[in-house]
């Protein structure tokens, strides 16, 4: 098993100095990882959530499959009688099924972000990062290797919305971060840098046909 622990002597001083290094990091780690997601999903329409790019995995049932897991996760990990995924809080009753609808999309949203404010909560107040807490398949693992699972999976599925996203909205790269496929012509698909101003852009578009 990793040590998390950063222990830096047997003071009461230098070791609170330690817990709230690990808490900032197991923090740190969460919130970079819940940015990335809420930036995948936010202006998402009800259309697009139920876009699965000729595959059989929509955004909707990603986000679902998302918000479920971190559940699980949290309740193992700090609820005295965890709940698997049979036993969770669905939105609606919904474990097997979705209903496709804007109002649904958002009760999901809405449950993944109230569980990610549990976490920040817990981790706030916890004072016990390196005891070893169970997981849902049986093994058991201290918070900060719990939380990096947690924020790994979060990141993965972020990155599969992006790929549906980029597919249905005819995406590329975005300007200056070409790779240049080759035997990809991504010449009125590549994307506006965010950090671009309006004039900016205009100029690059002029100077760049």
């Amino acid at each position: 098993m990793r040590n998390w622990s950063l222990r830096y002597s047997n003071g009461s001083w230098e070791g609170d100095v330690a817990l709230d290094s690990q808490r900032a990091f197991a923090r740190a780690v969460l919130e970079e990882a819940h940015r990335m997601l809420v930036a995948n999903i936010d202006g998402v329409s009800i259309d697009e959530a139920l876009e699965a790019a000729g595959g059989y995995r929509s955004i909707l049932g990603i986000l679902k499959h998302v918000a479920g897991w971190n559940a699980v996760y949290y309740s193992f990990a700090f609820d005295p009688e965890p709940r698997h995924w049979k036993q969770i809080d669905w939105p609606r009753g919904l474990r097997d099924r979705i209903e496709p609808t804007s109002e649904y999309l958002q009760e999901l949203v809405d449950w993944f972000e109230t569980v990610y404010q549990r976490w920040l909560d817990a981790l706030n107040t916890v004072d016990d990062l390196d005891i070893a807490r169970p997981l849902h398949w049986g093994d058991t693992a201290p918070l900060p290797e719990i939380v990096t699972l947690v924020a790994a999976h979060w990141l993965y599925h972020a990155g599969e919305i992006n790929a549906i996203l980029a597919i249905r909205r005819g995406e590329a790269w975005e300007h200056l971060e070409e790779v240049e496929e080759n035997h990809i012509s991504t010449v009125g698909h590549r994307m506006r840098p965010p950090w671009m101003t309006d004039d900016e852009w205009t100029r690059f578009l002029r100077e760049h046909p």
